[in-house]
């Protein structure tokens, strides 16, 4: 066993000086996988710890146990782990999944997310499309594209550009959960929407500058101060659909 970790470690140093002359590609695996450069091309990451910084002007594509992103990327970007932490900026379309997932990033198209919990940094951009389905969410950010949210407890502080479908079946669904789904909301939604869940709250801060449709199972609560003229309610039956 001693022969073999010695041996994945020197792979892994030949991997990263290769990636490091040729410039072009890179795709390495490993226990613990390091690597920091500027790659004209794809890079390709594996391993049950993975660190990437720089650029790659192509798409990148991370998996492992823990995976760290801090790079701009001028593809697409897939990363999956157990829990992913993702800075810098992303040009392509992102799909991203794992049981824990924080972002503090730029996108540039279409994102799609699966995870058990979410955590978006206030600096968060989303140019394109937003697709999402958690169990625990704390969403800030700014949001231009449609959004389209399932989830079990949600906060959201961010700022919707376009109408917003936040739907609260996920505890009924892949996560089991048996307490009841809520949102609370302190952002901003432009252009309204549909918000569908147990409980729905208005905290201070939010806005809401078009006609947003809440089915809950009463009315939802609003702080002082949260203008509710664009609000309506109806009586939720049963699921979200």
């Amino acid at each position: 066993m001693k022969y073999a970790f010695l041996t994945a470690a020197a792979l892994s140093v030949l991997a990263a000086a290769s990636a490091s002359a040729q410039n072009r590609s890179v795709e390495m695996s490993g226990i613990a996988v390091d690597y920091r450069g500027t790659v004209e091309g794809d890079g390709e990451f594996s391993g049950a710890s993975v660190d990437v910084s720089g650029s790659f002007g192509g798409d990148l594509e991370v998996s492992g146990g823990a995976v760290d992103v801090d790079a701009d990327v001028g593809g697409q970007l897939e990363a999956s782990g157990g829990a992913v932490d993702l800075n810098g900026s992303f040009a392509g379309f992102a799909e991203i999944s794992g049981g824990a997932v924080d972002i503090n990033a730029q996108f540039g198209s279409d994102v799609e997310i699966s995870a058990g919990a979410l955590d978006i940094s206030d600096g968060s951009r989303f140019a394109g499309d937003f697709e999402l389905s958690v169990g625990a969410a704390d969403l800030n950010g700014t949001y231009e594209g449609r959004m389209d949210v399932e989830f079990g407890e949600m906060e959201f502080s961010g700022h919707a550009l376009q109408a917003v479908s936040f739907e609260g079946d996920q505890r009924s669904g892949i996560f089991r959960r048996r307490d009841r789904s809520e949102i609370h909301i302190s952002g901003r939604l432009d252009q309204g929407g549909e918000v569908c869940a147990h409980e729905v709250e208005f905290r201070e801060g939010a806005r809401i500058g078009g006609t947003l449709l809440v089915r809950a199972d009463s009315e939802p609560t609003f702080e002082s101060g949260v203008d509710r003229s664009n609000v309506r309610f109806e009586l939720r039956d049963g699921d979200c659909d």
